[in-house]
């Protein structure tokens, strides 16, 4: 047949040591995805979120001058809380842990896993975003300020490019 292994496989543009990036286009779940799945995809991506954030808290001086002196706890989970991961930072570092925080400077919930994965997953995550709070698919809890400051530092967490800055 013309079914290949691994078809229905979706990557995470994770950053390959030859600088080639595997973007697989993501589609929408619709029905051939059980929920669990789609659950299991949005908490690995919040977790190599984590883990992508922690390394940048270790190694990127610009990324940890935009920690500066914070200190708080942060939280993205779908709404009904079955997938939800807290972030903790503190002395310019960032850890994670799976679960929910008893008290988040800000949440970001999304109506669901599929949302929550195709947003983070969004080329222009600042656009999906914005879309997702106004139309209540995306519910923020917390300070909205530190929403913002969230916002400029996913902008750290996008794969190296090769061209130097102009």
């Amino acid at each position: 047949g013309s079914h290949r292994p691994g078809n229905g496989l979706h990557h995470l543009p994770l950053e390959a040591d030859s600088g080639v990036i595997v973007r697989i286009p993501y589609t929408a779940p619709a029905v051939h995805f059980p929920f669990e799945a789609v659950r299991m995809k949005f908490r690995f991506l919040l977790w190599m979120m984590g883990l992508m954030m922690g390394k940048a808290s270790r190694t990127n001086p610009a990324f940890q001058q935009q920690l500066g002196d914070k200190d708080l706890a942060f939280q993205l989970q779908t709404l009904d809380g079955k997938v939800a991961r807290h972030f903790i930072v503190k002395d310019q570092r960032i850890t994670s842990r799976s679960g929910v925080h008893p008290a988040p400077a800000f949440a970001i919930a999304f109506k669901d896993a599929a949302y929550g994965f195709a947003t983070m997953q969004a080329k222009n995550k600042q656009l999906a975003f914005m879309t997702g709070i106004q139309d209540k698919s995306i519910q923020l809890k917390g300070n909205p300020a530190l929403v913002m400051w969230f916002q400029g530092l996913m902008k750290y967490l996008k794969p190296r490019k090769a061209k130097p800055k102009a």
